[in-house]
C-alpha cells in the first residue's frame, strides 16, 4: 500500500496479512450488486432476458431476474454464464472467527425495492444469531449498486429490529455511473421507434449520473453510522470482458481512472480507504476468469504482476472495523 501524492488518494497494490487478526465483535453483512444473487448472471438465458424485458415493459420495473434458492425451474431456463458472489469471501472470513451474512435482493430490481427486500432478510437473520444484546448491530459491506441500496435502507427505513454500526462500499456509482449513461442514451434512441415504454429495468435509470445527483440530494448520511469506501482501477487488455465499457466511461468522464464500470471519484464516500490498483469491477468480488488469466499469460511476453489478494483485502476491512471497536 503506496500513498499516490499526485492523485491524493491511496493506491492498493497489496494487502498486508494483520499480525493478530481480531474479528469484529458484531456480524458482517455482504450486500450484492446489480445482477447478483446467489450468483452473478454475466450472460443471461433466453429465457431470463425475455422474462426480464417483458416485466420492465408491463411495469416499468425489473422483478426478480434471479431464481430463488427454492426455485424448481427446468435446467433449460439455466443461465449461460453465472458465478458465485463474493467467491470464497464468506468462509474464508467464518474461518478466521466472523459472523457473516450474505444476503439476496431483486438483482434488477429498484433501489428501494432492494433497499426494502435487504431490510426484510436482516430482521429475519437477525433473530438467528445468539446475542447477549437485545437489539443486534451490523456492519455492512456493499459492492457497486449494494452500496446504494444500504444507504437508502440507513436513511429511509426506520422500524428496524437492528442498527447498523458502519457502511463500507466497494465500486459503488455514488455519483453515477457513465456506462449507465450510455446504456439508457442508447435504448432511448428506440424513441424514434415510437416505443412509449421503458424498456430496462428502472435500475439503469436510477445508476445514472443524473439520477445520482438527486438520490444524494434526498439520501443523507445518518451521524449514527460510520462511512468507509474503496475504488478501483485498470487498463484493459484487449481482450479483457470490460475493455469497450473502459473505454466508455473513460471518455465519457473526460479521462477519470474507473474499473470498467465505475471511476474513482463515483466511488467516493465517507472516509475513502483507497484505490485497488489494478482491479476491474468484478476482480474485487474475487472473481477470476481463468480464460482471460490463461490469455494474458500467453499473450503477453512479461510476466504477469501479482494482483492484491482479495481475500486479504476483506481481512484486512473486518480487522480495521474490529479496531474501531465495531
Amino acid at each position: 500500500m503506496k500513498n499516490d501524492n499526485k492523485a491524493n488518494d491511496i493506491i492498493i497494490d497489496s494487502v498486508k496479512v494483520p499480525d493478530s487478526y481480531k474479528p469484529p465483535k458484531n456480524p458482517i453483512v455482504f450486500c450484492h450488486g446489480l445482477s447478483g444473487f446467489d450468483k452473478l448472471i454475466l450472460i443471461p438465458s433466453v429465457f431470463h432476458l425475455t422474462n426480464l424485458i417483458s416485466n420492465s415493459i408491463v411495469h416499468n420495473m425489473a422483478e426478480n431476474f434471479m431464481q430463488d434458492d427454492e426455485d424448481k425451474s427446468d435446467n433449460k431456463y439455466t443461465n449461460l454464464l453465472e458465478i458465485e458472489y463474493w467467491i470464497g469471501v464468506k468462509k474464508f472470513l467464518q474461518s478466521k472467527g466472523c459472523t457473516v451474512i450474505t444476503t439476496k435482493v431483486p438483482g434488477f430490481g429498484s433501489i428501494e425495492e432492494r433497499a426494502m427486500a435487504l431490510d426484510a432478510q436482516l430482521q429475519k437473520e437477525v433473530k438467528k444469531i445468539e446475542s447477549k444484546d437485545k437489539r443486534h448491530s451490523l456492519n455492512l459491506i456493499a459492492h457497486s449498486m449494494g452500496g446504494l441500496d444500504c444507504r437508502y435502507l440507513i436513511c429511509n427505513i426506520k422500524n428496524r429490529n437492528y442498527d447498523i454500526l458502519s457502511l463500507t462500499t466497494i465500486s459503488t456509482p455514488h455519483r453515477g455511473s457513465e456506462m449507465a449513461d450510455y446504456v439508457v442514451d442508447l435504448f432511448e434512441n428506440l424513441n424514434a421507434l415510437r416505443v412509449s415504454q421503458k424498456i430496462l429495468p428502472i435500475c439503469f435509470y436510477q445508476l445514472t449520473t443524473a439520477y445520482m445527483k438527486y438520490f444524494n440530494l434526498v439520501t443523507p448520511n445518518s451521524p449514527k453510522v460510520s462511512y468507509f469506501s474503496y475504488g478501483c482501477s485498470f487498463v484493459p487488455k484487449w481482450y479483457n470482458v470490460f475493455c469497450t465499457p473502459w473505454k466508455i466511461v473513460y471518455e465519457r468522464s473526460k479521462g477519470c481512472p474507473n474499473d470498467g464500470l465505475v471511476t474513482i471519484n463515483s466511488s467516493k464516500w465517507g472516509e475513502y480507504r483507497g484505490t485497488l490498483k489494478d482491479m476491474d469491477h468484478l476482480d474485487v468480488i474475487n472473481w477470476k476468469n481463468k480464460l482471460q488469466d490463461d490469455w494474458s499469460k500467453f499473450f503477453q511476453t512479461t510476466t504477469v504482476g501479482e494482483k492484491v489478494d482479495i481475500l486479504n483485502f476483506y481481512l484486512k476491512i473486518t480487522d480495521d472495523l474490529a479496531r474501531k471497536g465495531f
